[in-house]
């Protein structure tokens, strides 16, 4: 909300001096020039020391009644700011003190003839974890999804995402020739 000085109301004729000038044009002019030079610096802070992220992709696969540690392709990452450390591309750990938003959006195919249920969640080194159920439907259909979570997490935690499926094998493209790579991992850094 932007704080203007109070404007008065003139009437016809009336002798308007320096001093109202200055409250009815000056001093609007400077509170306007003000937040938008606030915004701008804002702005260019923000280019300066922009948001502490990082967002991965990979494809996965998996048997029947089984499970595994997702494992992202850190060489390559879609976006990255900061520096992430991870040995292996399945736990990553962040790089600073502070609350962290975890956005993880996964779909795929059943490999059997009948559906399958994939759980997919992510769990930090304090016990933290956030996760959903997919039911991909069977005959080649796809079926996807997405969860959101936050955690507060101390410089050098680490998290890692999983997946389980139940019933028929999972899959997140439809074999080869078909690379869509429909896992999506975004962490965010939204407070100190």
């Amino acid at each position: 909300m932007i704080s203007l000085p109070t404007l008065k109301s003139w009437v016809s004729r009336q002798v308007i001096g320096p001093a109202d000038m200055n409250s009815q044009v000056y001093d609007v002019h400077n509170a306007l020039y003000t937040v938008v030079n606030d915004h701008e610096a804002s702005i260019n802070k923000l280019k300066a020391n922009p948001v502490l992220s990082i967002t991965l992709q990979n494809t996965i696969a998996l048997d029947a009644n089984a499970s595994t540690v997702v494992y992202w392709n850190t060489s390559q990452p879609l976006a990255r700011v900061g520096t992430w450390a991870t040995t292996d591309g399945g736990t990553i750990k962040v790089p600073e003190t502070g609350v962290y938003r975890f956005t993880m959006s996964y779909g795929g195919w059943t490999t059997g003839s009948a559906t399958c249920k994939a759980h997919a969640w992510i769990a930090t080194d304090p016990g933290q974890s956030g996760g959903s159920f997919l039911y991909p439907p069977g005959g080649g259909d796809a079926s996807t999804t997405s969860f959101t979570f936050a955690a507060s997490l101390v410089a050098g935690h680490s998290f890692t995402a999983y997946l389980v499926s139940w019933w028929n094998g999972f899959q997140s493209d439809a074999g080869p020739g078909d690379d869509r790579k429909s896992w999506n991992l975004t962490v965010e850094k939204i407070s100190g």
